[in-house]
């Protein structure tokens, strides 16, 4: 379990926690904090869960709750703003590689490509790379699906694209909790909104569109957790 010390920030291994009462003690400085304080949406079993998170009206996440089954779906973004304007670069992107390309093999001259012009033309190898991770990128985001199904005997997690899919099956003791989606690698934009599943060795990330969103699929995973008797 990924919890870091609130005091001393400090990686708190996952023997220090005591998931019944909801606290955790750092070996570090040797202070006892409350869960809940680095766990968004945590409620220890035997203290009183307060309000329930509402649903944003604007949510995009497709939430399914029964006694002993819990079914959240991400249907896919379609062609928004930002997709479109990302295929509109990706396409200046490769006629562009096209152009340098086929100059660099002298398709534009009389003579035919010899051993030098395959030699220069194959440096454009990763800007086409480049260019076709792009479209990947906008595939997936107008086309691409997650879903995850929690019950009382593990976890099954989805991914869908086109003719593409992934599944993958984590047993329900390993599974731990859901926090907020702090991404590894920052950026200089906005950082990205979503719900992360942390289980044994790993982890699976819903995305939001707003932070609120995030929050609440956040307690709706904990809620559910804890009511199955899980964590």
């Amino acid at each position: 379990m990924k919890v870091n010390c609130p005091c001393c920030s400090a990686q708190v291994p996952a023997a220090n926690f005591n998931l019944e009462t909801g606290w955790a003690k750092c070996e570090g400085c040797q202070e006892l904090f409350a869960l809940a304080q680095v766990v968004p949406g945590f409620v220890a079993p035997g203290s009183q869960a307060g309000r329930p998170v509402p649903r944003p009206f604007n949510a995009r996440e497709l939430v399914e709750r029964a006694k002993d089954e819990l079914l959240i779906h991400v249907p896919a973004e379609g062609m928004r703003a930002a997709t479109c304007g990302l295929l509109g670069f990706a396409t200046v992107w490769l006629a562009f590689i096209t152009f340098w390309t086929a100059g660099a093999l002298g398709i534009f001259g009389p003579d035919e490509p010899d051993a030098a012009n395959w030699v220069f033309a194959s440096f454009s190898i990763p800007f086409w790379l480049i260019g076709f991770g792009m479209l990947v990128g906008v595939v997936w985001k107008a086309r691409g699906t997650k879903s995850v199904r929690i019950d009382r005997d593990g976890m099954r997690t989805h991914l869908r694209c086109l003719a593409w899919a992934r599944s993958r099956y984590v047993p329900i003791d390993r599974v731990q909790h859901a926090r907020k989606y702090e991404p590894q690698v920052k950026s200089d934009g906005p950082p990205p909104n979503g719900a992360e599943i942390v289980y044994w060795a790993g982890s699976f990330v819903l995305p939001a569109d707003s932070e609120e969103e995030a929050w609440w699929l956040i307690a709706e995973i904990n809620d559910f957790v804890k009511a199955t008797g899980t964590a």
